[in-house]
């Protein structure tokens, strides 16, 4: 016997009858496994359907077929959450457009969390990618719970500073949850499900498209309290996701970046156009209630990686020219850059004119 949420899986992977269609439905029927069992003459009785409509929801109505998905679905280990159901996101389920169920693979408790969203662009600069590792970190470490779209870049640095901080942190994908998108995060996506979940409107095995990232968007925007912007373009699905929030009534802030860098002229014009700006993660902290822990700074250098310890080492021996760091290290210019740039936001060096640093 099939349940409601198995009836769900097919009704709402319906790809030619439009989300507001598939309400209506709902209300007229009370239950996707209604209309899966109605007849054909029902169906076409029904006004507002077009014939499209009504092929879309009567053909391929099998019920061994329909069950044989669903038994892959949970062979996977993955959930299926219908509106309704406990662990649904409430803020998502308070935006408009929710979608009718989410797969999900990893721990169900993390869609309950407070969660902050982070987005930018995939060609980030050392200093988007810092930043976002960091503020995940940060954010992490202080309880709450990271949410973006495991794509290269900013999200994936996201991800990964959650995960830094011991925290809990969600991936939104635009394809099925037991496909890899991009391929090359596939260790990253199994730390994700083991220290939190990913989740996706979309049934297993669907391929990534264009056209789905867009609908992923707004989920990231809706189901969290605040959206924070690190790097974006002047055009991208960033912005798109940042506008969401304003429509649903989130906060939106916007990492201040390069006036010259292409990467922050879509931040740059959030601030211009009012977004509120970013410079600590305490920023986001107050506007959604969240009390930043206190402890004690890191100063101790025995705390740091060991690549940021061998630089650390340097500018406490008095070595803190770049080139002189790359020299002592080994290290190429970039990653001494990032290094030194994680090491004064973790606020254990600070720079000198003249491009020289000290220990702090």
């Amino acid at each position: 016997m099939l349940s409601e949420n198995e009836y769900m899986m097919w009704f709402s992977a319906l790809g030619h009858t439009t989300q507001r269609k598939k309400e209506i439905l709902l209300k007229l029927f009370g239950s996707a496994g209604e209309i899966f069992k109605a007849s054909r003459k029902t169906i076409e009785g029904i006004k507002g359907l077009s014939e499209v409509n009504i092929n879309d929801i009567c053909s391929g109505r099998d019920e061994d077929e329909l069950k044989k998905y669903a038994e892959s679905v949970y062979s996977d280990g993955i959930d299926y959450i219908i509106k309704g159901n406990s662990y649904y996101p409430p803020l998502l389920l308070e935006s408009y457009d929710p979608p009718l169920g989410l797969y999900i693979r990893g721990d169900k408790e993390v869609l309950l969390g407070n969660t902050v969203s982070m987005v930018g662009t995939r060609k980030a600069t050392s200093y988007g990618m810092a930043v976002a590792r960091s503020l995940g970190k940060e954010f992490a470490e202080n309880g709450a719970v990271v949410v973006s779209g495991m794509a290269d870049g900013i999200d994936s640095a996201s991800h990964r500073g959650a995960l830094d901080g011991g925290g809990k942190t969600i991936a939104v994908f635009g394809c099925g949850v037991n496909v890899c998108y991009p391929k090359t995060n596939s260790v990253l996506m199994d730390r994700i499900i083991k220290d939190g979940c990913v989740i996706s409107e979309y049934p297993i095995n669907e391929k990534a498209t264009a056209r789905y990232f867009p609908h992923r968007n707004r989920i990231i925007a809706a189901m969290s309290m605040a959206t924070v912007v690190v790097e974006a373009e002047s055009k991208g699905g960033s912005l798109i996701t940042a506008n969401l929030a304003l429509d649903f009534g989130r906060e939106v802030f916007a990492v201040p970046g390069n006036i010259t860098s292409r990467a922050s002229e879509g931040t740059n014009g959030l601030i211009k156009a009012g977004a509120d700006v970013l410079t600590c993660a305490e920023d986001v902290f107050s506007a959604i209630g969240i009390e930043k822990k206190r402890e004690e700074p890191k100063e101790n250098k025995n705390s740091l990686e060991n690549n940021e310890k061998m630089v650390y080492d340097c500018i406490n021996s008095g070595v803190s020219a770049v080139d002189e760091i790359m020299y002592k290290t080994g290290f190429d210019m970039s990653e001494v850059q990032l290094i030194l740039l994680t090491l004064e936001i973790n606020g254990n060096i600070r720079k000198l004119p003249g491009s020289k640093y000290i220990c702090i």
